[in-house]
């Protein structure tokens, strides 16, 4: 069989045809496309229960029923300083480090929204 040009031609584009599908579930996504996120199957890392943490029930977390680490975290949590957390305090934010600055996600405005307009002018004496 003669290989011609056009055989050749025809042959390479019949191979690239069949190739495309093949390269493409194995390229990487595009930047800004709809891969998958960093992080995005790692499991989310949730916060522990407040029953779960009350290991005896009684409406209050203490030192002795959470790990040493959960307790740094925890007792700053305790605005009534008696040593243990109630289910009113758990659930209220804890201070953040660096300040007192508006919290991610707080009334501040949210990214992308438009700016509010300003203030009107104080009127002239």
């Amino acid at each position: 069989m003669k290989l011609t040009r056009t055989n050749l031609l025809s042959s390479t584009l019949l191979a690239l045809a069949l190739a495309t599908p093949v390269l493409a579930q194995s390229a990487p996504p595009a930047p800004g496309g709809d891969g998958p996120k960093p992080g995005g199957d790692a499991p989310k890392r949730q916060r522990p229960k407040f029953e779960d943490m009350d290991k005896n029930k009684d409406g209050f977390i203490t030192e002795d029923e959470v790990t040493k680490e959960q307790w740094e975290r925890l007792k700053k949590r305790d605005k009534n300083n008696d040593g243990q957390i109630s289910k009113d305090e758990f659930g209220q934010p804890g201070p953040r480090p660096g300040g007192d600055g508006p919290r991610p996600g707080g009334d501040g405005p949210k990214p992308g929204s438009p700016t509010p307009p300003p203030p009107p002018p104080a009127p002239k004496a």
